[in-house]
């Protein structure tokens, strides 16, 4: 035991490359988060860039030894940034994700979320249940995540079926960012 390992915290699925999020990838997260088709499941409203610009320092953090944070994902024939996926602290109570919680190697003390945010010129074309697929594959198999957890806005259907269709488990409504969300999981005994 005691045997450090060194993760591979770059790494692929088909179409996909997985880089960890750097302040540089302001790029795509303005395209998201400034898209009201794409913010409308999740903020509701649209960010402004100075709000963005302002956040980057803030989502770039990562804790458990880079495990826990947010990755870049680049499209491997196109090279182009296409969203991000992310393994992050479930806030119960609080209204958005704790990240003051990943300015650690620990990991932080919530269960663990996945989430993943696409470009809409992307959308029907299987990336976010590639992208979600992979990540848990990698929070089981390399960061040792032991249940992973998934929550949605009530009408994001799509969302839902992409969760369903890797595995996860229908919680119903859980308790999530402050409020009661449809819930999921995904336990690494039944992977």
């Amino acid at each position: 035991m005691g045997m450090v390992r060194t993760m591979k915290l770059e790494f692929q699925s088909k179409r996909l490359h997985f880089r960890p999020l750097v302040e540089g990838d302001i790029d795509i997260e303005l395209a998201l988060w400034t898209d009201p088709e794409v913010v409308r499941f999740i903020a509701g409203e649209v960010s402004t860039v100075e709000e963005i610009r302002e956040l980057m320092p803030v989502v770039t953090k990562r804790a458990g030894s880079g495990c826990i944070g947010i990755w870049c994902l680049i499209e491997k024939t196109t090279n182009e940034k296409i969203g991000h996926a992310a393994l992050l602290p479930l806030p119960t109570d609080a209204e958005d994700t704790e990240f003051e919680m990943l300015q650690s190697d620990q990991w932080p003390d919530r269960d663990i979320e996945i989430g993943f945010v696409l470009k809409r010129s992307t959308w029907g074309a299987g990336y976010a249940t590639e992208a979600c697929a992979r990540l848990v594959e990698f929070a089981f198999l390399e960061a040792s995540v032991e249940t992973i957890y998934a929550t949605t806005n009530h009408q994001n259907l799509a969302s839902q079926n992409v969760l369903k269709k890797c595995g996860f488990q229908d919680l119903g409504l859980i308790r999530a960012f402050a409020g009661h969300y449809p819930g999921f999981k995904i336990e690494r005994q039944n992977y």
